[in-house]
């Protein structure tokens, strides 16, 4: 049963298992809500938990998590851990609150983190980089154990949870994609695995998918080092992008065809991203162009020796820049396109319903939603025009 209160804004702490790896940055979205919040009230009640419903004892696989996750803080009246609404919470103290509507329930960690993965996503996106983790720390909570549980009493059990622990990998991630996409297709179960994949990047190839604001100061430096524009960002947020596909691609076949330690696989992408990136490029631009210089670099790296290696990226990354330049250095004087904030708020709304769309009719692929949302516009327009 939900119980709904008004709690003192000092009773609420984060809670380890939401998925907001930067609650509160103080930007424009977020002067906004605080604002919206100061003259219209709160509308939507934060979801918190008991903080005696926490397992804090948890062990999450993190050494190469991109960035720190909040964990709970030491204060001393918290009474209650915020699973969702944190950006709310931070808001509502800006402007002046002392207390905020809350809705309390009982949840492991389990609950609490597919809680706070779904309310977010339908508040404002989570990046790409942070849905992938929190699927991936679900994951780490379900996934298969060599601990017999049926034997272990339950304070031995793995994360002394109480939950089901899947017997394999497939069972694992048809669950992750049942709660996620709404089944366990093939197709879902390719999403969960490739965002999985994505989790599994070293951290700062993480950080290419992460809001620019929640970058560390040492991402940040790290990225522009590599002519990596850190105000930016790569990825569509739920829908899995091509582009955080394409990295994966890039990275796993560097570190397969590499012979040498000459040419670090990480470091490679990163002056990969930096050199074949342009302002003027759109992100499906960006996609291809890094899927044409991983046919060509496999190439040219599996015909060469391990002392050649470092010589024969170098060439062939330098020529797809060459190449790319001289496109849209010759293009973008006179293109009529105008730049898309992808930070703004009209961009954000048409991304939200777009996914909206997709889940309305049960679509997963972006393409697939372009051709049917094509389709109905020609059938509005053929019965108003009369059309035979």
């Amino acid at each position: 049963m939900i119980e709904r209160a008004e709690l003192p804004v000092e009773a609420l702490t984060l809670d380890p298992m939401q998925s907001r790896q930067q609650a509160w940055s103080g930007d424009e979205l977020d002067q906004q809500l605080a604002e919206s919040i100061e003259d219209d009230g709160i509308f939507h009640d934060i979801i918190v938990r008991p903080l005696d419903e926490v397992d804090t004892g948890v062990t999450i696989d993190t050494d190469d998590f991109a960035g720190e996750r909040t964990h709970i803080e030491s204060v001393d009246h918290a009474e209650y851990a915020i699973i969702a609404g944190s950006r709310r919470y931070h808001a509502a103290m800006q402007a002046g609150y002392e207390e905020v509507p809350c809705k309390i329930f009982r949840a492991n960690d389990l609950d609490a983190a597919w809680t706070s993965l779904t309310e977010n996503t339908d508040r404002r996106e989570l990046s790409e980089q942070e849905i992938a983790q929190q699927l991936k720390m679900i994951y780490e909570l379900v996934r298969p154990t060599d601990v017999d549980l049926d034997e272990s009493p339950p304070a031995a059990r793995p994360d002394g949870l109480d939950h089901e622990r899947f017997d394999t990998e497939r069972e694992a991630l048809e669950y992750l994609a049942r709660q996620f996409r709404g089944h366990d297709g093939d197709n879902a179960v390719k999403v969960v695995t490739e965002h999985l994949e994505t989790a599994s990047l070293p951290p700062i190839l993480q950080s290419l998918f992460k809001e620019p604001d929640a970058r560390t100061d040492q991402e940040r430096i790290a990225l522009d080092n590599y002519g990596i524009d850190t105000q930016s960002k790569l990825g569509s947020g739920e829908g899995k992008s091509g582009t955080s596909r394409e990295i994966v691609a890039l990275h796993e076949t560097l570190g397969s065809v590499l012979e040498t330690d000459a040419v670090d696989p990480t470091d490679a992408v990163l002056e990969t991203v930096g050199s074949l990136q342009f302002d003027e490029m759109s992100e499906n631009e960006l996609r291809q162009t890094l899927r044409e210089f991983r046919r060509e670099a496999t190439g040219e790296l599996s015909e060469s020796s391990p002392v050649e290696q470092p010589e024969a990226f170098s060439e062939t990354l330098q020529r797809h820049s060459e190449d790319a330049r001289e496109v849209y250095e010759e293009v973008e004087p006179v293109r009529p396109f105008k730049r898309v904030d992808i930070m703004g708020p009209e961009t954000q709304r048409h991304s939200r319903w777009h996914v909206q769309a997709m889940r309305s009719r049960g679509i997963d692929t972006h393409s697939e939603l372009v051709r049917r949302l094509y389709e109905e516009r020609l059938e509005q327009l053929a019965d108003q025009e009369g059309w035979a």
